[in-house]
């Protein structure tokens, strides 16, 4: 027999790391996160949204319907089944009910300390992962981002020379923009394209992405992803979008990964050329398509959205000379 549960893992933005809602039981003193039993005839999703506003008085600015986690353990002769999703809160103060003593917003590091069940505190990392938290983009310099590049795809892969362009461009784009974390976004262009290690064909996105995972360095995944999808809707993904949007929230297309993009769409090869050069370069590989026009479309935006930032014009900046169209 089963019992069925859902809830929510509840975050705000803050600069240096996202802060998590915790609750703790008024009965027991566990520390968790909002959720509750399912009530007849009422889906997860239904279920924990009620729960979370019964005992937080919150509603979500935001919900992540993509990030699904379900955890499972026995209680008596029974076998709890609870589902959590993720939502952007819309406000931080709680109004909470009498099953819960306290609550507090934490960042991920001290969400973790404080919850005892290794269930729970997987759900929190996953979910800290999904959601792109900045907290978690340590672990991987620059330097130490190109040699795992070039220990995965070999020093003489062609991937090495474009993706060090892209780095040189994103790198000055940072720098124009000001107030970034530069080391990041060195870093994240450096394995941006590791996923050519394992296929050249469109899903190199994921590939990458779920390397990076494998090895610990998930705050670092998201631009495989989000350099291919360029922050387009689902919709418009076509038949691979389901899988990126179940790996990463790519309703957000943070300022970092923008660059990134934008960068990479200024490199053919290991030259820097102009954003329509770019575009021939791509149609002449793959053929040309409504995907491939978007990206020339997204990128000009992009392009106007940094020049309209800096006040600075992009391809001087960036020293591409040759402006033909």
């Amino acid at each position: 027999m089963e019992v069925r549960a859902a809830g929510l893992v509840l975050f705000r933005r803050e600069a240096a790391g996202h802060r998590y809602l915790l609750l703790t039981n008024a009965r027991h003193g566990d520390v968790g996160l909002p959720k509750g039993h399912a009530e007849p005839g009422e889906d997860e999703l239904a279920t924990a949204l009620r729960e979370t506003e019964e005992e937080t008085g919150l509603r979500p600015a935001r919900l992540c319907r993509h990030l699904r986690r379900e955890v499972r353990y026995p209680v008596g002769r029974t076998t709890k089944v609870v589902t959590y999703y993720a939502a952007e809160a819309s406000a931080t103060a709680v109004r909470l009910s009498r099953e819960h003593s306290a609550h507090a917003w934490l960042d991920l590091d001290a969400a973790l300390a404080s919850v005892r069940h290794e269930r729970l505190r997987s759900v929190l990392h996953e979910a800290a992962l999904y959601l792109k938290d900045p907290l978690l983009r340590r672990g991987l310099d620059p330097a130490a981002a190109r040699e795992l590049l070039v220990a995965s795809v070999g020093p003489d892969a062609p991937v090495v020379a474009h993706t060090a362009a892209v780095v040189a461009m994103a790198r000055t784009l940072a720098a124009g923009w000001g107030g970034l974390d530069a080391a990041y976004v060195e870093a994240a262009a450096w394995v941006h394209d590791i996923g050519r290690s394992v296929t050249h064909g469109m899903e190199h996105s994921l590939e990458g992405f779920g390397l990076l995972m494998r090895r610990g360095f998930g705050g670092y995944a998201a631009p495989c992803l989000s350099h291919y999808t360029k922050g387009r809707p689902l919709a418009e993904c076509g038949p691979l979008g389901p899988r990126l949007w179940a790996a990463c929230d790519l309703d957000t297309f943070e300022i970092e990964e923008r660059l990134i993009a934008l960068a990479d769409f200024l490199a053919a090869g290991d030259r820097r050329v102009t954003l329509e050069e770019r575009h021939r370069d791509l149609a002449a590989r793959y053929g040309r398509s409504d995907f491939l026009d978007g990206s020339l479309g997204i990128s000009r935006q992009l392009k106007g959205e940094w020049e309209g930032r800096t006040g600075r014009e992009l391809y001087d900046t960036l020293a591409i000379t040759d402006r033909r169209g």
